[in-house]
């Protein structure tokens, strides 16, 4: 999409997020590793499991976010209003412009040109039944935007989205946060509006969130060490908790299984990890997407791993109906897009606005500056 902005727009911003000076986020030090205690397993069940093996519906096609230069990283829906939001690591002559002049002052600990680094990031708001942009923000210094969770707007006020956050010069955050949606906006991490949260364990890093907002669930995948666990927790006593440093009692804490590339027989390369794209909620039901970018050829004509290059999977975070062998429910190859060039799945997340849940996901369609995606679905 074209960038439209100017200084005055992004320093007015429609709802007084405006630029502000503020203080550079100072992370505290973080205490020795110690392995998450058992699983509490008490995520409320009776939630439909939707087949990750189900066949994948084209929804959306030829989709650009506010900045076209880059690809798509995460989704999130508003089902309530009919809103799509996506997270994109912010291109770099955007970011030349945003931390220009006296606001380059605001986070002289982040690099100008670093913005892959620093975490800047391009939140965009579409309609969702044309895909068309309604608004976007700024959000510089968050992380890598792998995953995000958005409220629905209410009458008298607006969405709000749940982000990774003070990404320092890691590229991911190391925290997470929620903040009001206000279009045509710059946010830092350390603006008054960024409501701030305790952490799932002292040594996780790598946070990132996702909303259930039907079961009042919200999901943290975080890293300790080489592993990553997911923690759920209560999304209105969270909220509860904000700029406080203590989170409530989670309902589940559990290590995720391994995820791997797989062979063209269909059988996991134990030896090569999969690249992970994403994730989402719903009732007590994880959602995984995985896969690496491919260009020059359609899926149908490769062998090997790299045909394999869309998987979902499913995952109980109570543990209960998780396989004892693959730690996991099931996992698929998806043959959605199949001939996009470049091909390459990134963002999941359930939409519930009409009818069975759809479990939903992106891949990249386009290259160069004009960056696109398609959208699909299961049911």
């Amino acid at each position: 999409m074209t960038m439209n902005m100017t200084r005055r727009n992004l320093m007015r911003g429609g709802t007084g997020l405006a630029v502000g000076a503020a203080a550079a986020l100072t992370l505290p030090a973080q205490d020795a590793a110690a392995e998450p205690v058992a699983n509490p397993a008490s995520v409320p069940g009776g939630t439909a499991l939707i087949d990750v093996a189900a066949g994948s519906t084209r929804w959306l096609a030829g989709v650009g976010n506010e900045d076209s230069s880059t690809t798509l990283q995460g989704i999130a829906f508003d089902s309530v209003n009919g809103h799509l939001y996506t997270l994109q690591i912010a291109g770099a002559s955007q970011v030349a412009y945003l931390r220009s002049g006296s606001q380059a002052a605001i986070t002289p600990s982040i690099g100008g040109d670093d913005h892959a680094e620093s975490g800047d990031l391009c939140l965009t708001r579409h309609d969702l039944s044309t895909g068309a942009v309604t608004g976007y923000m700024y959000l510089l210094g968050f992380g890598h935007g792998v995953s995000l969770g958005v409220e629905p707007a209410k009458s008298g006020s607006p969405a709000y989205v749940w982000t990774e956050a003070g990404a320092g010069q890691s590229g991911y955050g190391q925290e997470f946060v929620r903040f009001p949606f206000a279009s045509q906006t710059v946010l830092w991490t350390s603006h008054p509006a960024v409501q701030r949260f305790g952490s799932p364990d002292p040594a996780a890093t790598s946070m990132t969130p996702s909303v259930d907002v039907d079961h009042d669930i919200l999901l943290i995948r975080y890293a300790l060490g080489s592993a990553h666990w997911f923690a759920a927790y209560g999304l209105s006593a969270t909220i509860a908790t904000a700029n406080t440093s203590a989170l409530p009692a989670p309902l589940a804490r559990i290590q995720q299984p391994p995820l791997y590339k797989y062979t063209a027989d269909g059988t996991p390369d134990t030896n090569t990890p999969a690249t992970f794209q994403g994730f989402t909620s719903y009732g007590q039901y994880v959602y995984m997407l995985d896969g690496d970018p491919r260009t020059g050829m359609p899926s149908g004509t490769l062998t090997g791993t790299d045909k394999w290059a869309v998987h979902t999977t499913s995952f109980d975070l109570n543990g209960t109906q998780n396989n004892p062998a693959t730690g996991y429910i099931a996992s698929t190859h998806s043959e959605a897009d199949a001939a996009a060039d470049p091909r390459e799945p990134e963002g999941m997340a359930v939409y519930t606005g009409s009818g069975s849940p759809r479990l939903s996901f992106g891949i990249t369609n386009n290259a160069g500056s004009n960056r696109q995606f398609d959208l699909y679905y299961k049911v």
